[in-house]
């Protein structure tokens, strides 16, 4: 409930920015997510991605935006229907996630963006053979990085995807590395790609 009420004042505080000069887009979304480091593959956890943008032109063809979005991470091990189940395993990690962007206008049909974005850990459950648990070491923040772009349906409406990745480990915790990693990085990555649409009021 606290998560709850804390994403919906951080929406109103967006709202009354409105006030100020700046546009809005409501984004309604589905996330497909992983833990890079957690042993297992495949985007297979879903999850609500949902929230508000706040943009402003800041020089001809480019905006700057902020948004504040609820984001449902994690990762799920898929049961193989031909082999018995011996182990399952679910992470479900929702954050409040405040990403700053940086969008390219000048297209009429796509707007390309990226960006940097800082996240509260809200919600931290292990779900491992039917025992529920928090995650050991799960670290409160996460700092991300996001790339997409939008595309446009109508003045209104649009299509939103991207790409999301942890720019630091979101685990504090011993890791054993039995794979290649990238830049010889070690740690737990969330990672995910977003798919939804857009409102523009």
């Amino acid at each position: 409930m606290k998560r709850i009420l804390l994403f919906f004042f951080s929406l109103y505080s967006c709202l009354f920015a409105l006030g100020q000069g700046f546009g809005a887009q409501v984004h309604v979304a589905a996330n497909f997510s992983q833990v890079d480091g957690d042993q297992l593959g495949g985007y297979n956890k879903l999850g609500l991605n949902a929230g508000l943008q706040i943009n402003r032109t800041i020089k001809e063809d480019w905006e700057g935006a902020f948004e504040i979005r609820y984001s449902m991470k994690g990762a799920k091990k898929v049961i193989d229907p031909e082999a018995p189940a011996t182990f399952t395993l679910k992470l479900n990690y929702d954050y409040v996630e405040v990403p700053f962007l940086l969008k390219y206008t000048k297209y009429d049909k796509i707007t390309p963006f990226a960006g940097v974005s800082v996240g509260a850990n809200v919600r931290n459950q292990r779900e491992e053979n039917g025992i529920v648990s928090n995650e050991q070491a799960l670290n409160f923040m996460e700092l991300g990085f996001h790339f997409g772009g939008n595309y446009h349906l109508t003045d209104k409406w649009g299509i939103d995807l991207r790409h999301s990745y942890s720019l630091v480990s979101v685990r504090d915790f011993p890791i054993v590395v039995n794979s290649p990693t990238w830049f010889g990085r070690a740690g737990w990555y969330n990672r995910l790609f977003t798919a939804g649409f857009t409102y523009t009021p």
